[in-house]
């Protein structure tokens, strides 16, 4: 992309986490209609399949993808109301494991692209203590087996 002046622009993606959807408000048509429970990727783990939204006392609903206008940082818009809950939004990504079997940790988080709702990597804790001393690290090469409603994601072998 070029600038009036000849000069290059750089494309900026929009990233957020799942975790930090949690508990902005649902928007549809101006008016609050309830807020994020949690989100739900894919089964093949590459894209946010949709959110859970509560509404109060009531009955927990969900939100497609396809419903979903935009992802603000106070809130998300949608253009359709939250249907019943399906079978897939209990999908859930587990364990995370290397490519020769070694158990390196659990997913707790993925960072989505705002724009097209893609998840573009995956936080990775290898326990408390090595998140203390490490840090979480993310994966942005991965491969993801379903197993009923959870996901069992495998990353590549770390080169030291």
């Amino acid at each position: 992309m070029t600038d009036r002046g000849g000069g290059t622009i750089a494309v900026v993606i929009e990233m957020t986490g799942m975790k930090r959807l949690i508990g902005l408000p649902v928007i549809l048509d101006g008016r609050q209609i309830g807020t994020v429970a949690r989100g739900v990727v894919s089964a093949d783990g590459k894209k946010l399949y949709g959110l859970v939204v509560r509404d109060g006392l009531r009955a927990s609903r969900f939100l497609e993808s396809s419903g979903i206008l935009m992802l603000g940082k106070v809130s998300v818009i949608c253009g359709k109301k939250p249907q019943r809950m399906p079978r897939e939004a209990a999908f859930r990504l587990f364990r995370v494991t290397d490519a020769n079997g070694a158990r390196i940790g659990l997913v707790t988080d993925a960072l989505l692209d705002e724009n097209t709702l893609r998840v573009t990597a995956l936080e990775i804790s290898s326990g408390p203590v090595d998140d203390l001393i490490a840090g979480r690290w993310y994966a942005t090469v991965y491969d993801v087996r379903s197993i009923g409603l959870t996901g069992h994601v495998t990353v590549p072998c770390r080169q030291n």
